[in-house]
């Protein structure tokens, strides 16, 4: 039985219901598919398996008011970035990558506040290879990723494969740094293995990640 990502047709459903309102960004040279992956990248996936899954769920999460509020938030965050590098973006050449030799995966994971599993916004999620920021495969992956409450403390990754500084290793280590100001950084160290073919739905899965406030701080701002 097919596997569907329920998330796919909510998001798509509210963009093209904010292109309609907004006739601006409707004339502009903004895609729509461009917006719909960029809010995509950036919540969690919902993996239904049956036809009444599909309707349970879409009945759920259509009108669960905080979920619509959080795409709408990332919607019109998209719009924003789309606009402000369209001038030098250009879209990802997937019928060019078929011929790349190595490819690394999709890097996700969770980051929350360890005793409460708060979400935390703008807390910085660093992909780095000897100190160093990995650059992305697609323009569409931000390095360093701050999140926010829209993410849900998730955050993702597309590494770019460099041979000059990934070799021909079989496991490539990288590190994950997060920093936050009312937060001890952590640092969290991960494998990956560069295939020779593009697979778009390949991730490594980096367990919950778990922050410590710093001393003396006061956590009533994670119930703000």
């Amino acid at each position: 039985m097919a596997v569907k990502n329920l998330m796919e047709d909510i998001v798509s459903s509210v963009v093209k219901e904010v292109l309609k309102k907004d006739t601006d960004v409707a004339k502009s040279d903004i895609e729509e598919q461009d917006i719909v992956a960029y809010v995509l990248n950036r919540v969690p996936p919902r993996y239904i398996t049956s036809e009444r899954g599909i309707i349970h769920g879409k009945l759920e999460s259509r009108f669960k008011f905080q979920q619509r509020t959080d795409i709408l938030f990332l919607i019109h965050e998209a719009i924003q970035n789309i606009k402000t590098r369209r001038e030098a973006s250009s879209h990802t050449d997937y019928d060019g990558m078929e011929k790349m030799q190595n490819i690394l995966p999709h890097v996700m994971g969770e980051v929350l506040e360890e005793t409460t599993f708060s979400i935390v916004s703008d807390i910085e999620v660093s992909l780095l290879m000897n100190g160093k920021p990995v650059p992305m495969l697609d323009e569409g992956w931000s390095n360093p990723f701050i999140t926010n409450r829209a993410t849900r403390g998730y955050y993702h990754f597309w590494p770019r494969y460099v041979k000059e500084e990934m070799g021909s290793k079989k496991d490539i280590v990288l590190s994950l740094r997060f920093t936050h100001p009312k937060f001890i950084e952590k640092q969290v160290d991960i494998s990956l293995k560069a295939v020779d073919n593009v697979n778009l739905y390949e991730s490594k899965i980096v367990p919950i990640v778990l922050l410590q406030i710093k001393e003396g701080v006061d956590i009533s701002f994670l119930y703000e």
